[in-house]
Order: structure tokens, then C-alpha cells, then sequence
């Protein structure tokens, strides 16, 4: 059996506390939670939830290529919203431009608060072309 390898990229934003930016197991990429953060400047991408959850989703995209993974290879993504009603719609517009017919299975749901009062967070799974 081997053993799980974490996997990071300096195109994404370095941990922020005691966890990895990602963990190969197999062919399974565990991605942690990425916000909105911009990795060349360790600040927000902007107020809004369209440039944070934009930013989110290319270190995502990052992470995933740095393990050889793509944005067709993602099998589950979990996202996380200060606002339902006022998140949601911006959300799913860049699943369908990041994703386009290769959609993940996805849950969607509001929290009370973030780290470092941020306003989205998603984490992933993908799957890796076979060893």
C-alpha cells in the first residue's frame, strides 16, 4: 500500500494553518478548502463574491493541474457561503464556465462565518489519470 503524498503549488495560496493544500491518495486528489485568496499577494481577489469564488476556483484549477488532474476531472466539490440567496446564482454561473457539460457532484451550503471572515470556500475531489 502507499501511503497518501501531499501535493502543493506555489500557483495557489499557502496554507493559512496546519493542513496541506492537497493529499494524493491513489488516483484521488483531496483539495482543502480554497477561498478567494490571490497566492502572489496572500489577499482577497476583491469584495465580491464573483471575484472571490472566481479566484477560488483557479486555485482549485491549479491545485488539481499540479497533481495532473483537470477541471474534467473533478468528481465532487463542496462550497461553502456566508449568503445563500445572494451567492448562489454567482456560484452556479462559474460552475457552468469552469466545468461547462463536466459538472461534479456538488453540495451547497450557507455557514454562519469563514476564516478571516471570508464569504465562499470550496473544497474538492478529483480524479488522477492512473499510475
Amino acid at each position: 500500500m502507499k501511503l497518501p503524498e501531499t501535493v502543493s503549488t506555489p500557483r495557489a495560496p499557502a496554507p493559512t494553518g496546519p493542513f496541506a493544500q492537497a493529499r494524493r491518495a491513489g488516483n484521488l486528489l483531496f483539495i482543502s478548502g480554497q477561498r478567494g485568496i490571490d497566492p502572489a499577494t496572500g489577499k482577497p481577489a476583491g469584495p465580491s463574491v464573483e471575484a472571490r469564488a472566481r479566484q477560488a476556483m483557479e486555485n482549485l484549477k491549479a491545485i488539481a493541474e499540479a497533481a495532473g488532474g483537470s477541471m474534467e476531472s473533478f468528481v465532487s466539490t463542496a462550497v461553502y457561503v456566508t449568503d445563500m440567496k445572494a451567492h448562489r446564482p454567482a456560484i452556479n454561473k462559474l460552475y457552468e464556465e469552469y466545468f461547462g457539460p463536466h459538472l461534479p457532484a456538488r453540495t451547497l451550503v450557507e455557514v454562519s462565518a469563514l476564516s478571516q471572515d471570508d464569504i465562499v470556500e470550496i473544497e474538492a475531489v478529483v480524479l488522477l489519470p492512473g499510475e
